[in-house]
């Protein structure tokens, strides 16, 4: 729990509960989907007449009637408000004044997210427009009767600015005072992430205003935590970033009572009396304070859910040491693929930590040297050597196996770990499409050319070899096909998120195939793939968005690459792991890959296609 005694997976009904707002009244723009429709329903639940703002009051009605059927002595009202269009925040505020109603809470709620480069009636850029502009426009007309109902009521006005952390993802230059509607200078996510830095900026220096003026009315910003709402439109945004959110939605992101949770608990909390002009994220202030003590802090609330310790006995939040503390790996070989980079660095750590003989299988030698000296100066004992591997490229992947045989080192774990996510279509030198040939291919000729060497170490050892295929839980986001096995190569029907999804797929059925066959042939050698988490690494470089997104969030969302490479080395090294074969992994415990992963007659399909491809 935070100091507020709320966490991330608090509801906004938690927050508030024992909370009485009879005699308030509030304005939340935004009100027909997601989060807004909660806080509307929350407020109304602890008495509080709500005013909704929205551009489409049919929905507006008929979440007033939804609401009322639940809570019967809600008081709630719906008036048209297009954010986007002054003249609308105008008639909006000049009909609410009419109304003679007080106004003691004003959530600026309502935003878009990521359009294509659209003005506004105004002639305003669209973000700006709709989430800035005219909430501040809205606050500003608003501002009078809400100074009127602190000074009669001798209650505490609020006003609350729904920012996002995306506002860290905004064009360099902060806000493009000069550029705001200029195209050219347009990134629909910088944009974005400018108009949310803006509402933090907004309500900081309305503090300041109201705090020099002597005025009962705060104002702050937050952070209502990654939620799946419909700010993610996907004819702008493109359905595969909506599928993707929806997919990491079951691992990460809140539900829509959790995600209004922080609205409602700065809006009505008693603790929150006398705070203005700070930014809070998931119901703790964080005074506008960036220091790693309190990313740390919200990142294991946000985490708390959903770090349950499995029957392995660890989390998401289990580093790769911890997962293997005590554990013995002297006299063993590993080879690890894209071992200069990301989780890839890492496992080679621990492995070498553990006395483990690590080969880096690396497309960047000098990459590879520096952090084999890295290693070495932590862990003089560590055995690390590089050697050169390009996994999208066949005659590579053939030089290295070759190179490996020939040196007559033993073989007791190969990690198939290197990866490229969502480029744009490009064929390998083997005129293969490059993720399937990067991530996928180039792992399966490889795992295929050094079987007889594991086989081998297996047998004179008498120790259990392991093959571990570093897979994604965007496995799930793949073509309808699931595999083109027939338009591997076709640039008319490629998507490059869907082509990582096929990749990650198909590094699943094929652990699971060879898995079968090795079992079979009674080989005691197991072969499993894994989900690693979300983690920061530089596998997004051929992705802007992707990577502005994530490198934003991240530091608070997603796992740092101790905990990302916890999953590989476990899964490599654990007793606990011993005899099992053919399954799939996700924060060190056995997680089901969808039904196309599980799909017995795909995986014998791709690996006869990809035989035919190797030959």
């Amino acid at each position: 729990m935070s100091s507020s005694g709320f966490s991330s997976s608090s509801t906004a009904e938690k927050v508030t509960q024992g909370i009485d707002g009879t005699g308030l009244t509030a304005i939340v723009t935004g009100t027909t989907h997601g989060i807004g429709i909660e806080t509307t329903r929350v407020l109304a639940l602890r008495g509080v007449h709500v005013i909704t703002g929205a551009r489409d009051v049919t929905a507006a009605k008929d979440v007033k009637e939804a609401i009322l059927k639940e809570i019967p002595t809600a008081k709630v009202e719906a008036m048209e408000l297009d954010l986007s269009s002054l003249a609308s925040v105008r008639n909006f505020a000049s009909e609410f004044i009419s109304s003679g109603l007080p106004l003691n809470i004003l959530i600026n709620n309502a935003g878009i997210s990521a359009f294509p480069f659209t003005l506004s009636k105004d002639n305003i850029e669209l973000q700006f427009a709709t989430n800035h502009l005219g909430h501040f426009l809205l606050t500003n007309l608003l501002l009078d009767t809400m100074k009127k109902t602190a000074s009669e009521s001798n209650k505490e006005g609020r006003i609350i600015n729904v920012s996002s952390e995306g506002h860290k993802y905004t064009y360099p230059e902060g806000i493009l005072f000069d550029k705001i509607n200029d195209e050219s200078s347009y990134q629909k996510w910088h944009a974005y992430g400018q108009s949310k830095l803006a509402n933090i900026l907004h309500a900081k220096e309305l503090a300041r205003h109201l705090k020099e003026n002597g005025i009962n009315i705060t104002a702050n910003s937050l952070h209502p935590g990654a939620i799946i709402t419909n700010i993610y439109k996907p004819e702008l945004s493109g359905p595969v970033p909506t599928d993707l959110m929806n997919i990491l939605g079951n691992y990460v992101l809140k539900t829509g009572q959790q995600g209004a949770a922080t609205t409602c608990y700065l809006a009505l909390h008693p603790q929150v009396r006398g705070i203005s002009g700070d930014y809070s994220i998931y119901n703790e202030i964080t005074y506008g304070k960036e220091n790693e003590t309190t990313l740390t802090k919200t990142k294991n609330i946000m985490w708390r859910p959903f770090s349950r310790k499995g029957s392995s006995a660890f989390s998401s939040f289990s580093t790769a040491e911890q997962v293997t503390e005590g554990i013995d790996g002297t006299g063993l070989t590993a080879i690890v693929t894209g071992a200069a980079s990301g989780i890839g660095v890492e496992t080679t750590r621990v492995l070498a930590l553990r006395g483990v003989h690590v080969i880096m299988g690396v497309r960047n030698m000098i990459a590879a040297e520096d952090v084999k000296e890295a290693i070495i100066k932590e862990i003089p004992t560590a055995k690390v050597d590089a050697m050169e591997l390009d996994l999208s490229s066949m005659a590579s992947v053939r030089k290295f196996a070759s190179n490996f045989v020939s040196s007559g080192l033993p073989l007791n774990i190969l990690i198939n770990n290197a990866g490229i996510f969502a480029t744009p279509f490009t064929l390998s030198e083997d005129m293969i499409e490059l993720q399937f040939a990067t991530n996928y291919l180039g792992h399966f000729l490889l795992t295929n050319l050094l079987l007889d060497t594991m086989k081998k170490t297996t047998q004179e050892s008498k120790k259990q070899g392991r093959i571990v295929n570093i897979s994604s839980i965007l496995h799930q986001l793949t073509y309808r096909g699931a595999i083109l096995f027939e338009k591997i190569n076709d640039p008319s029907s490629y998507h490059k998120w869907l082509a990582y999804g096929q990749s990650k797929l198909a590094n699943i059925l094929h652990a699971n195939e060879l898995a079968r066959r090795l079992k079979e042939d009674g080989v005691d050698i197991t072969a499993n793939s894994l989900h690693p988490g979300a983690i920061v690494t530089n596998i997004f470089r051929h992705t802007s968005v992707m990577a502005g997104v994530v490198n934003t969030l991240g530091r608070v969302v997603f796992k740092n690459v101790q905990q990302g490479a916890a999953t590989t080395c476990y899964v490599a090294l654990h007793p606990k792991v011993r005899e099992i074969s053919g399954e799939y992994f996700s924060n060190c415990n056995i997680l089901t890959a969808n039904s196309l992963g599980r799909d017995i007659d795909l995986a014998k399909k791709l690996w006869d296609f990809s035989s035919n491809l190797i030959k």
